[in-house]
């Protein structure tokens, strides 16, 4: 079984040491360590709000529960800290405040689950905290069809001069010959 879980960044204070405070620490080094393993680039920030998908690493190997590994792959209710030690993540992505803004990035699902429709999961659940006219991401060109499907509209290269200009700074930062990429906006 799948969870959609939003990760809580804010980390506790170096002198609350609760159980709870611990386990936060604990979902916060895992997503981390994630995207360290799979997109070493990436600067995973506590600013960030990240959205995670976890699998359930007990059930997946129960043949009992395989009726209710098809029929109920999703559950975005949010899971308790204690069953997060019972699985494992495997997607994440991450929606980035500049300034009035918002940048979608790190769309990132683990190469063995990719082709199940994972990141559309992602993207329907971030949908509702993203706010249209003022949610970028950057992508690489072969993402863009699961970009439009989700209603992002390509922002074509004239238009780009016209770009916010600490979007467009970001994108100048992101965004080379070695590495094109395309910027879409939610509209």
């Amino acid at each position: 079984m799948i969870n959609i879980h939003w990760v809580d960044t804010n980390l506790p204070p170096q002198y609350e040491h609760c159980v709870a405070s611990l386990q936060r620490i604990k979902q916060w080094s895992a997503v981390k360590l994630f995207y360290r393993k799979h997109m070493p680039y990436a600067r995973v920030s506590t600013k960030e709000s990240i959205a995670v998908i976890y699998q359930d690493v007990a059930k997946e190997f129960d043949t009992d529960n395989q009726h209710e590994l098809k029929h109920n792959s999703i559950n975005s209710n949010v899971k308790s800290e204690a069953s997060l030690e019972s699985s494992e993540i495997i997607a994440a992505i991450r929606v980035k405040h500049v300034g009035q803004y918002q940048l979608i990035s790190g769309l990132l699902v683990a190469p063995q689950h990719r082709g199940k429709g994972l990141a559309t999961k992602l993207i329907q659940f971030i949908a509702p905290i993203l706010v249209p006219k003022k949610c970028f991401l950057f992508t690489d060109i072969s993402l863009q069809p699961l970009y439009l499907q989700q209603q992002f509209q390509w922002v074509q290269p004239p238009k780009i001069a016209q770009l916010p200009a600490n979007i467009l700074q970001l994108y100048q930062r992101y965004h080379s010959e070695s590495r094109p990429l395309i910027i879409m906006q939610l509209p």
